[in-house]
Order: C-alpha cells, then sequence, then structure tokens
C-alpha cells in the first residue's frame, strides 16, 4: 500500500476496497490458527496491509469486509490490543445510526481511559468523536492530556492549533506550532501556517491597544457624562 490509508484520494480508496473481495478469498474463513504464527505464515506487511483495508472499506461502505478485516486483526493480536481496540471503536462509529450511539460510545471511551489513560488509538478516537459532536472543548481537554503523555505527537500538536484557532486562541494556537517547529524545524508547511498566525495575533494586539487607548482618551469625558447624568436624576426625583 503506497499511500496512509487516512491520506488516500477517494479513488484511492475505492480501488484499495476492491481488491477486499481478493484478500477475503485467498485467506478464507477465519480461523484460531491465526492467533498462533507458529502454524502460519505471516509477515509484518500483511497486517498492515489488513488494516488499510479495513480503512479502505469503511470509507467506500463496504461494511462486510470491514468487518472481516477487523475480526482477523483483532484474532491475531488480541481484543485488548491498543491498536486492535481504536479500530473497533472506528468501525463501531461507522456503523453509528443516530447520535445517541455515538455519545454511548463517548462515555465507553471514558471508561477504557480511566483504566489505562496511556492507551492513544483510544484517545485519539475519542478525540475525533468529541469533535464530530461539535464538542470542541471537550477536544481540547482531551488533547492537552493526550500530550501529557505523549509530548513529541506531531499530529496532535498540530489538531490542537487547529482547535485553538477555530476558537479564537490565537495565542494557545501560536504555542502548539512553536511545539511542533521544535520537532520538525524544517516542516515548511507549518513555518507558512506559522506566519500569517503570528501577523494575525500582531494585528489583534494593535487592534486591542488602539481601542484601549481610545477608551482611556474618553474616559474623563464618560464620567463627567455620567456624573451629570447622576446629579440631574437625582435632582428631578427630589422635586418629584
Amino acid at each position: 500500500m503506497a499511500n496512509s490509508p487516512t491520506r488516500q484520494t477517494c479513488s484511492e480508496a475505492l480501488v484499495s476496497s476492491q481488491k477486499a473481495s481478493g484478500y477475503i478469498e485467498s485467506n478464507g474463513t477465519i480461523t484460531h490458527l491465526a492467533s498462533f504464527p507458529l502454524f502460519t505464515h505471516e509477515s509484518p506487511e500483511q497486517w498492515t496491509t489488513y488494516e488499510h483495508m479495513l480503512y479502505s472499506c469503511l470509507r467506500t461502505g463496504d461494511d462486510k469486509a470491514a468487518h472481516f478485516f477487523l475480526q482477523k486483526l483483532a484474532l491475531r493480536f488480541g481484543k485488548n490490543d491498543e491498536r486492535v481496540m481504536g479500530l473497533r471503536g472506528l468501525y463501531q462509529e461507522a456503523m453509528a445510526e443516530d447520535s445517541s450511539v455515538l455519545l454511548q460510545m463517548s462515555r465507553e471511551y471514558d471508561e477504557i481511559l480511566v483504566e489505562d489513560p496511556t492507551n492513544t488509538p483510544v484517545r485519539k478516537r475519542q478525540i475525533t468523536l468529541l469533535r464530530s459532536l461539535s464538542r470542541e472543548a471537550d477536544a481540547i481537554n482531551a488533547l492537552v492530556e493526550l500530550l501529557v503523555a505523549s509530548p513529541t505527537d506531531i499530529e496532535s500538536w498540530a489538531e490542537l492549533a487547529e482547535l485553538y484557532v477555530s476558537q479564537g486562541l490565537y495565542q494557545q494556537a501560536e504555542y502548539c506550532l512553536e511545539e511542533i517547529l521544535l520537532s520538525t524545524p524544517n516542516a515548511w508547511n507549518v513555518c507558512r501556517t506559522f506566519r500569517p498566525l503570528q501577523k494575525h495575533i500582531a494585528d489583534v494586539r494593535a487592534r486591542f491597544m488602539r481601542d484601549w487607548a481610545r477608551y482611556c482618551t474618553f474616559l474623563p469625558l464618560y464620567l463627567r457624562i455620567g456624573s451629570f447624568l447622576s446629579r440631574n436624576r437625582c435632582v428631578a426625583f427630589a422635586e418629584a
């Protein structure tokens, strides 16, 4: 598989998913011997291909094939494997019929993370789910917790910066981009985002200082007007 499944175009995902039937026919039914490598001929590339097929089948709506590959991976690595748990969450989210099911899944993710806060695949599924439910504040908190456990996760820093920008928290977003540049100083795409963001922050600061200066200039006048109106109100009340 040449490209990462999360970066495939729609046409690439379709071509990949069309190969699923061939993989299923060549591998036959799922047997419990798959969990014992001594009894099977396998390679790391085989399981990577299964994972890519799972992504592609979900994108193209081939749910049965996606479930087949998920079962294969769960049988080989175990249902409690962190990566398998993340893939199972992805499959269940794709199968969800309404938001109530997604909310239930979010609670299940919380329970898993209480037991194991370092479960990165499940944490990332939770973040994606929270964003799909328009719960950006909760997604930001989850990303911060993820980065506390894994401070070198560049993709998570980038996602956190994106969320901060969407909430108007530009200084926090600038900090996130700085963290990315510390790890990957030659990341030209981050530099391209960083410079306009810095300019925007500078413009916001300049606008705030300009408004503050104008307020301070007219503050004595506002106070005199307020005092005058208050005094006239008291006189009118006394005469009444």
